[in-house]
């Protein structure tokens, strides 16, 4: 139950660095919102958790309360974008931020 917890804690920083980086607001993206912010903004949250925490594809979907195939769809989208130099740079960041962020244990 701990590890559920401590999942939690970290898919809520990786949605609050997600929402900051794209300017999407907490209600945008915590509704069903379809906009292209909003679903970025939930894409690179999931990215973060998976990629950035190495949490496996099913804790981060338990974590974002989603299936683990909506995150292997998330992961899979903005590792294709990745390709784009700009964008990648942009990820990048977010990914030192999310790594460097302090949590408490």
């Amino acid at each position: 139950m701990r590890q559920a917890a401590e999942d939690r804690a970290r898919a809520d920083l990786a949605m609050s660095i997600a929402r900051a980086a794209i300017g999407a607001s907490r209600a945008e993206v915590d509704g069903n919102v379809r906009s292209t912010r909003a679903v970025l903004a939930r894409q690179v949250a999931m990215y973060l958790l998976h990629v950035g925490a190495g949490i496996s594809l099913s804790r981060a979907a338990a974590a974002f309360g989603r299936d683990r195939s909506t995150i292997a769809n998330a992961v899979r989208a903005l590792e294709l974008r990745r390709d784009q130099a700009e964008f990648d740079m942009w990820m990048q960041a977010l990914e030192d931020s999310f790594t460097h962020a302090p949590v408490m244990t």
